[in-house]
């Protein structure tokens, strides 16, 4: 594979993708030449990040030399902001996709409450089952005392005055 200033290509020339072809056809393996630069794509870029990587690593390292007021060796650290870049893009990124998912899942949760209501409105007598019950009878019981409280407050008022 060729290499410009020490690093890999991002993208194989016409001979070194015959070279590639033709080993893989002496190993009795028959690939595309699309398939060839696909594989290349994910290898060139797991090599990019690793060798970012190591990049983040050292400038990790000269940091504290930075700190103790030493040269900066002529490290370039910009690897450092890719990363931290990259890891903001996929924060970002995974807000907008919980957030989608939860809004997706809101609307089905709705459909279906709504359905079932609807069925519920349809059914005179499952309404009245449903609104039958313990708690059901001591609310219109309490109901039916307030208005009886009220109805009294207005009469002791009538009286006041009366007097």
């Amino acid at each position: 594979m060729r290499r410009y200033s020490g690093s890999l290509c991002s993208v194989l020339d016409q001979d070194e993708l015959t070279t590639v072809k033709k080993n893989l056809q002496s190993q009795k393996v028959d690939v595309s030449n699309e398939f060839i630069n696909d594989t290349w794509q994910r290898v060139y870029k797991i090599h990019f990040l690793k060798q970012n990587l190591t990049t983040c690593f050292d400038c990790r390292r000269f940091f504290y030399y930075y700190q103790k007021g030493f040269s900066d060796q002529g490290l370039d650290c910009h690897e450092v902001v890719f990363f931290w870049r990259l890891k903001r893009m996929i924060e970002i990124t995974s807000n907008a996709i919980r957030q989608q998912i939860s809004n997706i899942e809101t609307r089905r949760l709705e459909r279906e409450v709504k359905e079932i209501l609807d069925d519920f409105s349809g059914d005179e007598t499952l309404k009245e089952n449903l609104l039958q019950g313990k708690r059901v009878d001591l609310a219109e019981e309490l109901k039916r005392v307030r208005q009886v409280q009220e109805k009294l407050e207005k009469f002791i008022e009538a009286l006041s005055t009366e007097k």
